[in-house]
């Protein structure tokens, strides 16, 4: 469901789009067949550690045979009440999540399911074109409901995006930062990746102007720069200084300010918090949490009612911009569906928002190329950021025209900001 100004936003970015898919992106093939070498060879040592636990060899693809080994032989603690169909407890990744501390067997199994997906993806990069030897991805710029891009053969918009702390030892994490290495620019070029700080909360801020969102980005801290919106969420939320909260206090922030915008429950919360602490959170005291934010908070907290109400009576969300969907779920007789109806009636016209400025930003930065005469191209969209692969003599330009031309495509009652970095490889660009 679509206005007549989005389904003239499509019509533009569908020619970028098309010159995207067409222009393609070079790929370190050499660096892509070492790292799947060595993801193959540490997915044949993480087998061995596993088998080691078993009296059987065991098809590590087969639920029923994991729910026997972890359940059964090794007598780990479901934390989940109901068995599937096949009777077994779910072998997901989010439930071996919860029962990391019980057996040190469900961390390899969890390395072991990233690893198996690494080494597919790593496959899919190497089907480079044999003319152009260049990678040509599938985007759809409709393949979510929300608006935001689908990419498929292969799906860009899942490279991982690792960056390896210094004196880093895991041997999966190093090879999984190597996946944003592999992209690289043609012979005399350089990428440059711009990226929107936040857009989606800066989307909540300007829908909702609560008043403390809006003092995270119009005031500076001490030292002239602007207020961290999730070290000032935790202090608001924790009472303390700003200056005072740790780094485990901002991350339960983070986790809140992302959270709320897709709908978190409480439940949520509670699986997040216990992952960023270490430590077991009840349900009730990441209610607590919640209420204390949304008391203080109080204008998104309304907002997000207001969302809701608006897309129940209309029986379609919408964005800023006028893009649609519909919510059925909000009509259900079933409350399951109808609270599923709700989370989407908030996060649809938030994500669609953002969805929509990234459009107008890749059409703008088009346009802008063209005007300049440049040879500069987009090569690359991922969610809320931008890969352009430039001449060398075309960096300074380019650096101007891109943040330019982002951040000011719209106007919000707070700034966009985007943060540009350069490199010979995405990594270094990112």
């Amino acid at each position: 469901m679509m206005n007549q100004d989005i389904l003239d936003l499509e019509y533009k970015t569908l020619h970028v789009v098309m010159k995207m898919e067409l222009d393609g992106v070079k790929i370190d093939v050499k660096k892509c067949k070492q790292t799947l070498k060595q993801l193959k060879k540490f997915n044949e040592k993480l087998i061995r550690q596993i088998q080691a636990f078993t009296e059987d060899e065991i098809n590590l693809e087969s639920p029923p045979q994991l729910h026997k080994l972890l359940f059964e032989t090794l007598q780990l603690q479901p934390k989940i009440d109901k068995v599937g169909k096949n009777g077994c407890y779910s072998t997901d990744k989010s439930h071996l999540k919860k029962l990391i501390n019980q057996h040190e067997i469900v961390p390899l199994l969890l390395d072991y399911r990233k690893t198996i997906s690494l080494i597919n993806f790593c496959k899919q990069l190497q089907n480079v074109n044999p003319i152009t030897k260049r990678l040509h991805g599938q985007f759809n710029q409709s393949g979510t409901a929300t608006g935001r891009f689908s990419c498929s053969k292969p799906n860009l918009q899942n490279i991982p995006n690792v960056k390896l702390n210094d004196g880093e030892i895991n041997e999966l994490i190093i090879l999984e930062s190597r996946f944003r290495e592999m992209f690289i620019p043609k012979k005399g070029c350089q990428f440059i990746c711009a990226d929107y700080s936040q857009i989606e909360i800066r989307v909540v801020t300007d829908m909702s102007q609560d008043e403390y969102l809006l003092k995270a980005y119009t005031t500076k801290d001490t030292n002239g720069k602007n207020l961290d919106v999730h070290r000032l969420t935790a202090s608001e939320v924790f009472n303390i200084k700003y200056s005072e909260v740790t780094n485990e206090q901002r991350s339960i922030a983070k986790s809140i300010n992302f959270g709320l915008i897709y709908g978190k429950t409480a439940f949520g919360l509670s699986a997040s918090l216990t992952e960023i602490t270490g430590k077991p959170h009840s349900v009730e005291q990441a209610q607590e949490i919640m209420d204390a934010y949304f008391i203080r908070f109080s204008g998104v907290k309304t907002c997000l009612d207001s969302l809701i109400t608006v897309a129940d009576s209309n029986g379609y969300s919408e964005t800023i911009y006028g893009r649609r969907r519909p919510i059925p779920q909000l009509s259900s007789s079933k409350l399951s569906e109808r609270n599923a109806g709700k989370r989407l009636a908030m996060n649809s016209p938030i994500q669609g928002t953002a969805a929509d400025i990234i459009k107008m930003a890749m059409v703008a930065c088009d346009e802008q190329i063209k005007i300049k005469n440049l040879k500069s191209k987009l090569v690359l969209q991922v969610h809320d950021e931008l890969l352009f692969e430039v001449p060398d003599d075309e960096m300074g330009v380019m650096e101007t025209l891109v943040k330019n031309t982002m951040e000011n495509v719209v106007r919000l009652s707070i700034p966009l900001e985007v943060g540009l970095d350069k490199g010979h490889n995405w990594a270094m660009a990112h």
